[in-house]
């Protein structure tokens, strides 16, 4: 009957390159990590939670909300495009054995947020279209204020990890392997040129002057903050249409007003 039931759930969430193998799920880490019963842990490709360790509000809600759904069960496991992290975990899309998708799960509930790192988006129409009805609606992180973008010139060296980020493009560096795009003297965000050629559909030089928001980790040294991004799902022009947080973001000051 479990063959007959993974035959069936197969073409429900299986892509034309991807495989889908079983799993037992012994551990929920956080809202988008796990590891299974035979010790190799996953995180969930395509989204990002708020972080336990950090205490940030949500976290803990979405670590419950995943371990309700998956913890001592068995569940089905795709391998992303590329599928290991540098913290040597296995990037996977994760479903239920009725092949309910645990990403997009957690987005519609507004516990978490899509991240694209290049070459994974093989599901990001779907995961930013859950995102965008999460955050209409003011679901979960969507309804506090800590995950509305921050503009540049406020960040401190404290503001490390997950951030939302804006600010107006002052100086545009394009350099041989790095393109730099500064939003203030001590925030950078630095896209490498040849994923650039890759993904992105429009010149460099459009950014200039341009207000933005982007999405991604920051570290940096000192007083000088960054964040390194591969995919334009990132990073939002906010003179473009269908920019959801730079929209979300410019109604939510509005309203506050």
């Amino acid at each position: 009957m479990t063959g007959l039931l993974f035959f069936l759930v197969w073409p429900v969430v299986a892509s034309d390159t991807a495989s889908v193998r079983r799993a037992m799920v012994e551990v929920v880490i956080d809202g988008d990590t796990v590891t299974l019963d035979s010790g190799e842990t996953i995180r969930l490709a395509g989204i990002n939670t708020p972080e336990i360790k950090s205490g940030q509000p949500f976290a803990a809600v979405a670590q419950q909300y995943l371990e309700q759904r998956v913890h001592n069960r068995q569940i089905l496991v795709e391998n992303a495009t590329d599928p290991v992290d540098p913290h040597d975990r296995t990037l996977a899309y994760l479903y239920t054995l009725d092949g309910e998708s645990l990403q997009l799960a957690l987005l519609e509930a507004g516990l978490a947020s899509v991240i694209v790192i290049a070459p994974n988006d093989r599901h990001l129409d779907e995961y930013a279209a859950a995102e965008t009805r999460a955050r209409i609606a003011g679901k979960g992180i969507w309804s506090s204020s800590i995950y509305r973008p921050r503009h540049a010139m406020t960040m401190t060296p404290g503001d490390r990890g997950y951030r939302f980020v804006r600010g107006r493009v002052q100086r545009t560096v394009l350099g041989k392997k790095w393109f730099e795009f500064h939003l203030q003297h001590n925030f950078v965000i630095l896209v490498q040129r040849a994923r650039w050629q890759q993904y992105f559909r429009y010149s460099p030089c459009r950014l200039d002057q341009a207000n933005v928001v982007v999405r991604g980790w920051v570290s940096g040294k000192g007083k000088r903050l960054r964040t390194t991004i591969s995919h334009p799902f990132m990073l939002e022009r906010c003179a473009d249409t269908g920019q959801p947080l730079c929209h979300w973001f410019a109604a939510a000051g509005r309203l506050a007003q």
